[in-house]
């Protein structure tokens, strides 16, 4: 039984980082020119657009928003932005893997430093 689940572990930890790899490759490919590396909305391409692409990083951004609602605007675009729509260019494995990659920028996400003693 303990080596079964050692098993399914060291599976489920495989498909994460696959999943960890198909979202940084789909952003890198799709969204960083746009939105920045580091999803701050300052890549190569964002001056040119008005509005400019969103700040991924900014706290305001992910008030009140889920998973469902970033994945909704990567399938259907954004209208009124240069926010294209990937439902159909993209599968849906990958937009959920982009959409898991995306929400690490959200501050609230990232490892708070530790107390020290």
């Amino acid at each position: 039984m303990r080596s079964l689940m050692l098993a399914l572990a060291i599976v489920g930890a495989t498909a994460l980082a696959r999943a960890d790899d198909v979202g940084r490759r789909v952003y890198g490919e799709r969204c960083a020119s746009c939105h920045g590396d580091d999803g701050g909305g300052d890549g190569p391409a964002a001056a040119a657009f008005v509005p400019r692409p969103r700040n991924f990083r900014d706290p305001a951004f992910w008030h009140d928003r889920t998973a469902a609602d970033v994945k909704a605007i990567v399938k259907r675009g954004k209208p009124g932005t240069m926010m294209p729509p990937f439902d159909g260019v993209l599968g849906d494995a990958e937009i959920d893997a982009v959409v898991d990659f995306v929400r690490r920028f959200d501050p609230a996400q990232a490892p708070r430093p530790t107390a020290k003693p």
